[in-house]
């Protein structure tokens, strides 16, 4: 069974997913505690590889979610909920990326660059699993070090599952910059990991 889709041949909004819009719209906190519950986990994974910072990430994505509960009325359906939220909290990591680097500039300090601090997250690690997951991530880590700031936000909404049309919503370009970009970032990846 094929899903629906809408003029440009992308994906329409689930059923289920506009029903839950339309209750929390109403006001009914429970459908938007669905739609976090729903869209959380991959708005929070998008954020902590664009942030490379848990804490400025979890921030960010609880800001986002707070910031589209009180602008549900704006959310015209036009993309997936899951789009829509995901550029509010790219704006919120971009927008405190520009105040860090401002107040580093007043305090005449170095600004503050989050970087992985890859002993703190091994004593956290525990199993065997746990540990080479966490292997993963910091080889993922390392291999994309070498990435612009758009490159990394691609990449990152990528590896959260984003399909190219969302991903070119969400930022705001086309598909062909998303493919292209895409492309090239994979190829210094692949370089940095060789």
């Amino acid at each position: 069974m094929t899903q629906p889709s809408d003029a440009a041949g992308h994906p329409s909004v689930e059923p289920e997913e506009r029903g839950l819009v339309d209750r929390a719209r109403a006001g009914d906190r429970e459908a938007f505690g669905a739609l976090v519950d729903r869209h959380h986990g991959a708005v929070l994974g998008f954020l902590m590889t664009v942030a490379r910072d848990a804490d400025l990430a979890e921030e960010c994505a609880q800001e986002a979610f707070l910031k589209a509960f009180r602008s549900l009325a704006s959310f015209e359906g036009r993309s997936s909920f899951r789009t829509w939220v995901s550029r509010i909290a790219l704006n919120e990591v971009r927008g405190q990326w520009r105040w860090r680097k401002v107040r580093g500039l007043l305090s005449l300090g170095s600004g503050e660059d989050a970087e992985v601090d890859s002993d703190a997250l091994r004593s956290d690690a525990g199993t065997a699993d746990e540990l080479s997951a966490l292997e993963r991530r910091l080889e993922l880590e390392r291999a994309m070090a070498g990435l612009g700031r758009r490159e990394r936000e691609i990449v990152a909404l990528r590896l959260e599952g984003y399909a190219l049309h969302e991903i070119a919503e969400t930022l705001g370009v086309t598909e062909g910059t998303i493919k292209s970009t895409l492309f090239d970032a994979t190829r210094k990846m692949r370089e940095k990991l060789q």
